[in-house]
């Protein structure tokens, strides 16, 4: 009998499960305030933890440390084992939606409004809900459930191909600019959705709006270096 050797888990594997294991115990400490009637405020006050470490660990971007699930579960008046990411029992931020896990994704709407105009500072970053997309369809674009995450636009400088109040399908794994494109950004603390280009003569780029009544701002080689990229947008949808 030939025996079997074990090897290491795929290091992407690992990682995108990773991230998608704390996606669900974000979402599961989310449904549990909510379920309260508690803000992300009130946690945090109760908790003692700052609003924006709450914030973080529910939107999956960062790691709970075991104290921190310990002083939220108090908070919660729940047992630290009901935020534990690995139990396999249902939770209820588990949704009976009806959908094949192997087929699409779930990924949050988050009450974050990124601006198409002149720029608007996101305070909250609570969510809004869930939108499915096919999870062959993400992997063809290269977007991992892990990293997407879904906001709103608001304003009119991408007129008329992104409007006030569509959607964004945003992949927050792509932090630089490796191809010109349509990305969320921030600017002197403002958050905005701008397509970037390039300008390889100089090193810089330019910020452009689809709505021509805005003019491109460019930006030094210096300048470009120093700019914000949270995600690049590979989708946007919206109402006729």
């Amino acid at each position: 009998m030939t025996s079997q050797i074990n090897t290491p888990p795929d290091d992407t594997e690992v990682k995108a499960r990773v991230g998608e294991l704390a996606l669900a115990q974000g979402a599961r400490v989310r449904d549990l305030r909510k379920q309260k009637g508690l803000t992300i405020d009130d946690l945090a006050q109760r908790s003692g933890l700052h609003f924006n470490t709450v914030g973080r660990i529910e939107r999956g971007v960062s790691d709970a440390s075991l104290e921190q699930l310990y002083v939220m579960a108090l908070a919660l008046g729940v047992d630290p084992a009901e935020l534990n990411p690995f139990q396999s029992a249902s939770s209820p931020s588990q949704l009976s939606s009806g959908l094949d896990d192997e087929t699409f994704v779930l990924v949050e709407l988050l009450d974050v409004r990124v601006s198409a105009g002149n720029g608007a500072i996101n305070s909250s970053q609570d969510y809004m809900g869930r939108f499915a997309f096919n999870r062959s369809w993400m992997a063809r674009k290269g977007v991992k459930p892990a990293h997407a995450r879904i906001v709103h636009a608001r304003g009119d400088s991408m007129a008329d191909k992104i409007n006030n109040g569509d959607i964004l399908l945003v992949d927050t794994a792509t932090k630089s600019l490796d191809q010109d494109g349509v990305y969320v950004i921030q600017l002197d603390g403002h958050d905005y959705v701008k397509v970037l280009q390039r300008d390889f003569s100089t090193g810089g780029l330019q910020i452009i709006s689809y709505n021509p009544a805005y003019k491109p701002q460019v930006l030094s080689a210096e300048q470009a270096a120093e700019l914000h990229i949270s995600g690049r947008v590979v989708w946007h949808g919206g109402e006729i």
